[in-house]
């Protein structure tokens, strides 16, 4: 995020991981969190690059979640407060929804 990046455009990215990966299939509100997080943090330019990085990570078996947490920090050490709230309150509710999903499953 120092060199430019902002964080709507890293919030874009994690959007499309989750989109490829169909690793929040079959959560409750997963669909409807992250279109509210798009809605509410619009990424005016697109980054490409940014985003196949993303995307690459999850070959590494980095998740959509550890994405949105990681941002999170990186928002709020960076003084975006705003917007570290904004990606922190995404990721607790998809986090509760994962939950809720498995006792679901169970």
């Amino acid at each position: 995020m120092k060199e430019g990046i902002s964080p709507n455009q890293i919030v874009l990215g994690i959007v499309q991981l989750a989109t490829q990966t169909h690793e929040l299939d079959g959560m409750m509100a997963s669909t409807d969190c992250l279109r509210l997080l798009l809605v509410l943090m619009p990424a005016t330019t697109c980054a490409k690059g940014v985003s196949e990085y993303i995307s690459s990570l999850a070959a590494e078996g980095i998740t959509t979640l550890m994405l949105l947490d990681a941002l999170s920090l990186a928002c709020y050490l960076c003084g975006q407060l705003d917007e570290a709230n904004l990606v922190h309150l995404t990721y607790k509710r998809l986090q509760a929804d994962a939950i809720i999903s498995q006792m679901l499953r169970d």
